[in-house]
Order: structure tokens, then C-alpha cells, then sequence
């Protein structure tokens, strides 16, 4: 890949993650007032998806020794707003599960990136 190329990999990267990060933020600690779920575990397959999402992308761009970093970050960032929705009320209730399900994104997350460094690497040059 070109050094441009990378450039625009790395910014659409950066994009995609403070995106996500926003959506994320408001999603999580929103006022809990949407439709009924329609799918079993949807809200645990959200968070999950959600924090995949947010970590993804650090995975694939962060060397190892900032990668640990970003890991625990993100495993701050799913407990601090399980804490922030059992104070605020507002239809929303810290869960346990709900933060375990943050806990399985990140770590879906941290294997796909390693698997994709990995298979992009033997391609290289």
C-alpha cells in the first residue's frame, strides 16, 4: 500500500473510531426510550457490537506497547458507564452483563485485528 493509501487508511480509521465513540457515548447513557428489542439478547449483542467497533481500529493501527492502553481504556469506559446509568435513572440501570458484553466486543475485537495485522504482514513485502 502507497503512503497515501496508509494516510487515508489511518484518517478513515480515526473517523470511524470518533464516530463510533460518539454514538457510543450517546447510545449508552441516552434516555432508555426506543422500541420493544426484537432480536433475544439484542441489547447485549449492541454492546458488544458497539465496543468491537470502538476498539477495532486502535487494534489495527496502535503499536503493542499503546495497545494495552487503549484495551484497558475501553474496559474502563464499558464499567464507568454501567456506574454513570445506575446513578442517572432515566429509564437506564448499570448491568453486570451489560458490561461483560462490552468485555466480549473488546475482545472480539482484539482477536479480528490481530488475525487481520497477521495476514497482512505475511502479505507485505
Amino acid at each position: 500500500m502507497s503512503a497515501r493509501g496508509v494516510t487515508f487508511l489511518w484518517v478513515g480509521l480515526g473517523l470511524v473510531s470518533g464516530l463510533g465513540m460518539a454514538l457510543g457515548a450517546w447510545l449508552l447513557v441516552a434516555p432508555d426510550a426506543g422500541p420493544p428489542p426484537t432480536l433475544p439478547f439484542q441489547d447485549k449483542i449492541f454492546h458488544a457490537l458497539a465496543f468491537a467497533c470502538l476498539t477495532g481500529p486502535a487494534v489495527l493501527v496502535l503499536p503493542k506497547r499503546y495497545l494495552w492502553f487503549w484495551l484497558a481504556h475501553m474496559v474502563a469506559l464499558g464499567g464507568g458507564i454501567e456506574l454513570v446509568q445506575a446513578r442517572m435513572g432515566e429509564g437506564r440501570s448499570g448491568d453486570v452483563v451489560d458490561f461483560l458484553a462490552d468485555v466480549a466486543g473488546i475482545l472480539i475485537a482484539l482477536a479480528a485485528g490481530r488475525w487481520l495485522r497477521r495476514v497482512f504482514a505475511e502479505k507485505s513485502p
